[in-house]
């Protein structure tokens, strides 16, 4: 090598844009290392998708309830794929087979997250960076395994075939998207609805309308993505419910009563996912605060704005915010000139304190890695302590010689539903409202006597209960009051769950 060429090789500037294939392999990786740490059981809906998936498998779709009590009610197994495969994989590997499901899954929507934000930002750092930053705070506690987990990667795979259309105007992107409806609603047809709203910043995005305050490049055709947004409502007619399935969402959620349920609760500061979330927008906003002004596409502040009041507006909306929100903020701060930056830290940062950064951020990521594992390995032991309990009562039923008639609560019905008994209620909350099921609404029914206000022998008596699990902290007064009554006999008693039978 010449002088001159030395000189030059040195002199040459450095790609704010671009890194070192090494360094994005350690970024992405990263994320990926710390989720093998935070120990995964079974999520608890998972008992009532095996059951429904068994179930399908031996006999076919059901069009009323089989695992109820309830059998005359109308259902639509609007998650049937999803638990045809997760029965199938724990049938193949037990636990682990579904388990394996939701790492690899959680492995390709890091990819398609990088992916994504690539394609918006052109910027290596940014993409790799924030990819691992939303996938980090997304595992924990939402990718569980639940259709949800399916649900994230076709919505993802959707946004990134669009985005590659608008930017190459090239229609063999698009051809992708009708097979994602077909998959999502049998996958998740509870979700399907928002495989076609993630199309709508795109659709209105190519009206031509031409003002200051936005952007309108790379816009995309209008007949072409309206055409294929038709296509993908035709397409979601195949599937074993027909219509019932496609407008299930519109019959199954925003219900005041479903306040119950965790994460069908607004969003708060209350609850860590909470926390996590507002921090995430408070500094998204700080960004858009101090950064210069630019006009920001239509279609990335549609898609920021609309996923974001959807993570505000329940707790379950919060992937959907990170996922999607997080990356269309990342189009204003793309064009970000970090190279004065990485000059001045090319001539401070010297091999010894590149060693102490290295040993630093090992052990980081370690405590990380450490923290996580104790926080989810101590919410294992919780759970399998509680299923071991509910595990002693299914013993306890087996050696009934009377039909049992039980009740178990929301949390716990599929646990028995799993073992071939039929509870009052399970999990499946929006199957128990009277605008599906055509029959009665049990939901409502169920939430007036957990509150005491159905007077508790007149429900117990109706259905004609010989044998009632409760919980001590949730049926505080089904509890109390069949401890009151010299009908019934509690025969196991724990800390947190008791067993009554009627003598």
């Amino acid at each position: 090598m010449t002088e001159s060429q030395s000189i030059n090789q040195s002199s040459k500037p450095l790609n704010s844009k671009k890194m070192p294939k090494w360094c994005k392999f350690l970024i992405l990786a990263l994320p990926v290392v710390i989720s093998i740490f935070q120990v995964r059981s079974l999520d608890n809906d998972f008992f009532f998708l095996y059951s429904t998936g068994d179930y399908i498998v031996k006999h076919g779709f059901p069009y009323t309830d089989m695992l109820s009590m309830h059998s005359s009610m109308k259902i639509v197994a609007q998650q049937w794929l999803s638990s045809v495969i997760f029965y199938s994989s724990y049938n193949f590997l037990r636990e682990f087979g579904p388990l394996i499901i939701l790492y690899a899954i959680n492995v390709l929507m890091l990819f398609l997250t990088y992916r994504l934000i690539s394609l918006i930002t052109k910027n290596e750092i940014i993409s790799a960076s924030f990819a691992a930053l939303i996938n980090i705070l997304i595992f924990d506690p939402f990718m569980v395994t639940r259709p949800q987990i399916f649900t994230y990667v076709i919505l993802l795979a959707e946004v990134c075939m669009l985005e590659k259309y608008v930017q190459t105007n090239k229609v063999k992107y698009l051809i992708g998207i009708p097979a994602l409806s077909l998959l999502l609603i049998n996958l998740h047809a509870a979700m399907w609805p928002m495989l076609l709203v993630i199309m709508l910043p795109y659709i209105i995005s190519a009206v031509p309308l031409h003002t200051k305050s936005v952007n309108h490049d790379a816009t995309g055709d209008l007949i072409m993505i309206l055409a294929i947004f038709i296509v993908c409502i035709v397409v979601g007619l195949l599937n074993p419910y027909g219509f019932d399935n496609m407008i299930y969402l519109t019959k199954s959620y925003g219900k005041d009563n479903f306040n119950v349920i965790a994460e069908m609760k607004p969003t708060n500061i209350g609850v860590a996912e909470g926390k996590t979330f507002f921090a995430v927008l408070a500094v998204v906003f700080l960004i858009i605060f101090f950064i210069r002004k630019k006009a920001f596409a239509v279609r990335y502040f549609l898609l920021f704005t609309g996923t974001v009041l959807l993570g505000m507006m329940q707790i379950k909306g919060i992937p959907y915010g990170m996922l999607f929100g997080v990356p269309a903020f990342t189009y204003l701060i793309k064009d970000f000139d970090n190279t004065v930056i990485l000059e001045k830290l090319k001539k401070i940062i010297t091999k010894r304190i590149k060693v102490l950064i290295i040993i630093f951020l090992c052990c980081a990521v370690v405590l990380m890695c450490e923290g996580r594992f104790l926080t989810t390995s101590d919410i294992k032991m919780k759970n399998t302590a509680h299923y071991s309990k509910l595990y002693d009562i299914v013993g306890i039923l087996n050696e009934s010689e009377e039909p049992v008639y039980l009740y178990a609560n929301f949390n716990d019905g599929q646990y028995f539903e799993f073992f071939g008994y039929h509870p009052y209620i399970d999990g499946r909350a929006e199957l128990f409202l009277e605008s599906n099921n055509k029959e009665y609404d049990y939901f409502n029914e169920y939430l007036l006597m957990l509150n005491g206000g159905y007077y508790y022998r007149n429900f117990v008596d109706k259905y004609q209960f010989n044998y009632l699990v409760v919980s001590k902290s949730l049926d505080t007064y089904l509890c109390s009051s069949l401890m009151h009554d010299d009908d019934f006999e509690a025969v196991y008693d724990t800390d947190d769950i008791m067993l009554f039978v009627r003598k």
